[in-house]
C-alpha cells in the first residue's frame, strides 16, 4: 500500500506553521520501515538537526538504527529544509513521514511521545506505532477513545500527513503548555481495540494483493476504507482465518462496487 506523492503538502504545512508563529516543524521518521538509518546524516548539518529517539529508555532502545526518530527542522536553514523535502519523497513509498507543529521544547515533546509509544494491551506492554500515516486517521475515527485521543492532541497545534492519494491531511490538536513534571497517561488498549488494530493490518495485507475488485474503487483511500470496514465486519461475524476473512471481505467489496455502478 503506497502513497501517491506531492511536494505541495510540506510547503502547505510550512506556511501554516509560520502563520501561527512557529519557525520549525517536527517530523517523525520510521527507520524500521527502510533499509538504512538516517542518524548518520543528522550530524552532517551545521548546526546539527536536533532529534530524539521515541524508544529512549525503552527496552527497544538497543537498536537505535530501527527506532522512530523525532526531528526538529528549522525553516530558516535551507539545507535542513531541502533535505527534509528529499527525505519525504524518498520515504513516501515505504514509511511516509508524520509531522506535527508543537510549541514544546523538543526534549519535552520527545518524552511525552515516548510515553505514548510505550502502550499496553490488557496490561501487557508493547509498542504503539502511531506514526504510520496510512492508518493514523483511523485512531481518531474508529479506535482510540476520547481520553486516548487527547494524549496525542495535547502537545500538538496540529498533526499533518499525506493520505494515500497524495492529498494533504491535517488533524487539529490542543498545543497546550505542559504543567511541570506532567506525564502522558500510558495507553492501555482493550481487546476490542486490539482487534481493530488487527483489522487495519488485514486491510493493508488485502489491499497489497491488488485484486481486480479492489481496483474498481475510485481512490486509494476509498479502497482501504472499504477493506477495513469489511475486516471489522468479518471480526464481528466471528471469522478468524485469513482465507475466510479475505473471501468475506471480497464479497463485501463486490456488494459495495455494485452499489456504486
Amino acid at each position: 500500500m503506497q502513497n501517491e506523492y506531492s511536494d505541495a503538502w510540506l510547503e502547505g504545512a510550512k506556511r501554516l506553521c509560520q502563520q501561527i508563529g512557529q519557525n520549525y516543524i517536527d517530523v517523525i521518521v520510521d527507520q524500521c520501515s527502510v533499509d538504512y538509518s538516517v542518524i548518520p546524516a543528522l550530524s552532517g548539518f551545521s548546526p546539527q538537526i536536533k532529534w530524539q529517539s521515541l524508544y529512549k529508555d525503552l527496552p527497544e532502545d538497543i537498536y537505535p538504527e530501527d527506532a522512530p526518530l523525532l526531528m526538529r527542522i528549522m525553516f530558516n536553514d535551507l539545507q535542513q529544509w531541502n533535505w527534509l523535502q528529499a527525505l519525504a519523497k524518498e520515504m513516501s513509498s515505504t514509511a511516509p513521514l508524520l509531522i506535527l507543529c508543537s510549541p514544546w521544547p523538543l526534549s519535552r515533546l520527545g518524552e511525552w511521545l515516548t510515553q505514548i509509544t510505550n502502550a499496553r494491551q490488557e496490561g501487557r506492554e508493547g509498542i504503539f506505532r502511531f506514526w504510520d500515516t496510512r492508518i493514523f486517521s483511523y485512531f481518531f475515527t474508529d479506535i482510540l477513545n476520547a481520553g486516548q485521543q487527547e494524549q496525542l492532541k495535547y502537545p500538538a497545534l496540529f498533526w499533518g500527513w499525506q493520505d494515500l492519494d497524495g492529498q494533504s491531511a491535517l488533524l487539529a490538536g490542543r498545543g497546550s503548555i505542559p504543567k511541570r513534571d506532567e506525564a502522558a497517561q500510558q495507553l492501555d488498549f482493550s481487546d476490542s481495540q486490539y482487534e481493530k488494530f488487527m483489522c487495519l493490518c488485514d486491510a493493508k495485507r488485502l489491499v497489497a494483493q491488488q485484486l481486480p475488485i479492489i481496483n474498481t474503487f475510485s481512490s486509494k483511500e476509498t479502497q482501504f476504507n472499504a477493506c477495513f470496514e469489511g475486516m471489522v465486519n468479518a471480526t464481528q461475524a466471528g471469522i478468524l482465518f485469513d482465507d475466510e476473512r479475505d473471501a468475506f471481505v471480497i464479497d463485501h467489496l463486490t456488494r459495495l462496487s455494485n452499489q456504486i455502478e
